[in-house]
């Protein structure tokens, strides 16, 4: 009876002290990985939210270092932190891959990122209308009276030097105007500079603002889409004459006969930079400007409810206005200003210069002075 106890006495004993280490290292490892994983993942969303701002920021105001700087070293830290996640996950993403709709739901958003890749690179809509509605934002941005920025046309061509000092007025920039979710922006005036000989024949260009080169306008009805614009520069496209298809003189689409003359549109004070391409010593520097919204009295929505141009539910208000300087270069004078002699067609229909000024009021308020250096 004694030996059948001890015998299954013996059988049994204590968990040995090195059981009880290799648990206790083995909930440390653990709560280690759970921890490192906690910790990856929180950082992450920080990285992602910080990425999201930043990038709202940049999008919808003008570019600064700050921004951009915070928001690299976010996407850096946010890459690095994708490393480490990928390691401790991968496994897991892989069974999610090979589980049920995974396969499709990986091809489908491969391909859709492939979609928004090559959409912006070829500046496909609605890819592009989106940066559109991000430059018209950043319009909203006041430039300061005193700055000045540069821009420098027909680089490499021989020619006199020329420089025209444009300094913007009072209603330079349009009032607020509603886009989508409570968000605003505004517009600034669209130029064209040009030279033409004392018969008002057309010579050459001296500067024109890139959307009138690109007929890239943003739609009023959908944001998302564009139109042209005849109505904004009429006198200057009819003045030199260039048809792109249907009689159509305003420039639109991607041509590039314009490319060393034009440049982005200025939020305010600037000065062209050029070289004349005339050997007259006698002949007019011309500029036409126009702003949208410029909705007044005369000029009023239903103005004109016959003319399918102009867009009174839309955007064009009081027409173009047509400024001029007659250049003499043998009476020793070296500085010019401009002064309005006209308007152009209210819809762009024609090329005419309407002299008479009725009607005309803030559209003449866009500019301050303009200068020209000989």
């Amino acid at each position: 009876m004694n030996k059948n106890v001890n015998k299954t006495t013996a059988n049994y004993s204590e968990p040995s002290a090195v059981t009880d280490t290799a648990l206790n290292q083995n909930n440390v490892v653990k709560r280690s990985k759970g921890n490192k994983r906690s910790w990856v993942s929180i950082n992450l969303m920080a990285a992602l939210i910080g990425m999201v701002i930043t990038g709202v920021l940049s999008f919808a105001f003008a570019y600064t270092e700050t921004v951009a700087g915070i928001h690299t070293w976010f996407g850096f830290a946010f890459i690095a932190l994708m490393v480490f996640h990928l390691r401790n996950n991968i496994k897991t993403l892989f069974t999610y891959i090979n589980k049920g709709k995974g396969k499709q739901l990986t091809v489908l958003s491969v391909v859709s990122s492939l979609v928004i890749v090559i959409g912006v690179m070829l500046s496909l809509p609605p890819f592009k209308n989106v940066l559109e509605v991000g430059q018209n934002l950043r319009k909203s941005i006041l430039v300061e009276e005193g700055s000045f920025q540069t821009l420098t046309t027909n680089v490499g061509e021989k020619g006199m030097p020329i420089a025209i000092e444009l300094r913007k007025g009072a209603h330079y920039e349009s009032a607020a105007q509603p886009l989508f979710l409570g968000l605003t922006y505004t517009t600034v005036p669209q130029v064209a500079f040009w030279i033409e000989d004392l018969n008002g024949q057309y010579i050459s260009t001296i500067y024109v603002t890139q959307k009138i080169t690109n007929g890239n306008f943003v739609s009023t009805d959908d944001i998302f889409n564009t139109v042209s614009r005849p109505e904004s520069l009429p006198y200057w496209a009819h003045r030199r004459g260039v048809q792109y298809g249907d009689g159509i003189v305003m420039p639109g689409g991607d041509n590039t006969d314009l490319d060393g003359m034009t440049g982005a549109t200025p939020l305010g004070n600037y000065d062209v930079r050029s070289q004349l391409a005339t050997d007259l010593r006698q002949f007019k520097v011309m500029m036409e400007i126009n702003r949208s919204y410029d909705f007044n009295e005369y000029y009023h929505a239903d103005r004109f409810p016959q003319d399918p141009i102009y867009s009174g539910s839309g955007s064009s208000g009081q027409p173009s206005v047509i400024y001029s300087a007659l250049i003499n270069l043998d009476d020793n004078q070296h500085s010019y200003f401009l002064n309005p002699v006209g308007h152009g067609h209210h819809s762009g229909a024609n090329g005419t210069l309407y002299t008479d000024m009725q009607g005309i009021d803030t559209a003449l308020q866009l500019i301050k002075r303009v200068v020209v250096d000989i």
